[in-house]
């Protein structure tokens, strides 16, 4: 788990937004921040993980073939999470019968 604390959460969310989205304009939008906060906060989590995630074109951003495999594990995990959010969620509205 020490690993984990080397990259910041809102970085990862960033990176795996817009390679989902396909755009930084898409993924701010989102993530409700500027393109330029997730440009950013993308190129942040290239340096914490010492990998690039996206090669810069003049079009954009397009992932590398580490940064596909990095953002598809990502998008697992937040899934994963969301399941669990929902599942804590749905356990806060049952009732304790004593």
């Amino acid at each position: 788990m020490a690993t984990l604390n080397r990259v910041h959460l809102n970085g990862l969310r960033a990176v795996e937004t817009v390679a989902r989205l396909g755009s930084l304009s898409a993924a701010a939008s989102e993530l409700n921040v500027s393109a330029s906060a997730v440009s950013q906060q993308v190129k942040r989590t290239e340096e914490q993980l010492g990998q690039a995630l996206f090669e810069r074109t003049a079009s954009g951003l397009m992932l590398t073939e580490f940064g596909a495999v990095f953002a598809a594990r990502l998008g697992a995990g937040f899934r994963e999470l969301a399941q669990a959010i929902a599942l804590a969620d749905k356990a806060s509205q049952c009732t304790l019968v004593v």
